[in-house]
């Protein structure tokens, strides 16, 4: 069975990405910020996929939890999802930057994440590929 881990400190974001997994049979687990998504990653690392967002404890907590995971050596998905992806010009340099400083797959954008659509953008690492699930 797959197995997500999502980390966000805000419920309506959480609550629709856990709605999308639930819908796919996916199990899911959330965290509420970086720190306690790094303590859960570290429990237990068998997640097919971490989709986090940015802004938590910090601006950048999200990524800088995500870099450590990734450099783990963590084989599985990784996303972010984030407001910054709405702002136009991010999507394109987080699609080459973000794969090197995190390993990022895919970017979900939040403002359709916030009607309950969950858009999957491919980066770099993921072009071509149809969504993960």
């Amino acid at each position: 069975m797959k197995k997500v881990l999502i980390v966000d400190d805000n419920d309506r974001y959480a609550n629709n990405l856990k709605s999308y997994f639930d819908q796919k049979k996916i199990s899911s687990d959330r965290a509420y910020d970086a720190k306690q998504g790094l303590e859960y990653f570290s429990k237990n690392n068998d997640y097919d996929m971490i989709v986090s967002d940015v802004t938590m404890e910090t601006q950048t907590s999200g990524l800088w939890m995500m870099r450590k995971i990734y450099k783990s050596g963590y084989k599985g998905l990784m996303v972010i999802a984030s407001t910054g992806f709405d702002v136009w010009g991010v999507m394109p340099f987080s699609s080459y930057f973000l794969t090197w400083f995190c390993g990022l797959h895919w970017m979900i954008p939040k403002v359709p994440l916030k009607q309950g659509m969950v858009e999957w953008v491919p980066t770099i690492l993921s072009k071509g590929k149809s969504n993960p699930f």
